[in-house]
């Protein structure tokens, strides 16, 4: 089947609609669930009719990868206060410690996103992309801050990876409440020590 001619809008008021549509489905992506929310459901409650969204989205799909990158830009922003300052061997432990907290704060800063839209990655090609792409450029900065401290290129993109995974498990651990305050707090601890054991002979 043909796809429909989709506009892009230019004028302020179109825009808008545009993005009230993208808001709209994130609401309900999250409250009802990716699978279970039709485009009918999204127009009425952005108050236009079923055509305007098709006007500018070729069906729910092309709604839903607008909806994850916003997401996406939102958790980008989350992150821009660490790639501000410069990463040393002295300032690592307390680099690290931010990177925990600021992962743990993008990943509650709607907890609801970020399981649909995790699962969905796992279902959906272009929504792991998406995903993947957002990882790869996180990475990428922290590799070239470390590579601008002194840090030596060898092994450290994988060295990077294997830290990021550590800190995504606390991260989950702690938006999940899966154990008691007291062990998640021992368990960043242990995942700042590990971490500054794994680049602490980079430089040598």
């Amino acid at each position: 089947m043909a796809k429909l001619e989709i506009r892009e809008p230019r004028q302020k008021r179109s825009i808008e609609k545009k993005q009230r549509i993208i808001r709209t489905s994130y609401k309900l992506f999250c409250d009802k669930g990716y699978y279970k929310t039709n485009t009918a459901e999204i127009a009425k409650e952005a108050g236009i009719s079923t055509g305007i969204v098709y006007s500018y989205f070729q069906d729910k799909k092309d709604i839903l990868l607008e909806v994850v990158k916003s997401y996406l830009a939102s958790l980008s922003e989350q992150f821009l206060p660490l790639f501000d300052n410069p990463i040393s061997q002295d300032n690592l432990s307390d680099m690290i410690k931010n990177l925990i907290d600021i992962v743990i704060s993008s990943h509650v800063m709607n907890v609801e996103a970020h399981n649909e839209f995790m699962a969905l990655s796992l279902l959906e090609k272009d929504i792991y992309i998406l995903f993947h792409d957002f990882e790869d450029s996180i990475l990428t900065k922290l590799y070239e801050l470390l590579t601008a401290g002194g840090f030596s290129k060898t092994n450290l993109l994988e060295k990077i990876r294997i830290s990021y995974g550590i800190v995504e498990q606390v991260s989950h651990d702690s938006i999940h409440n899966a154990r008691p305050q007291e062990e998640l707090d021992s368990a960043k601890t242990l995942a700042i020590r590990i971490i500054v054991m794994l680049f602490h002979d980079i430089n040598e």
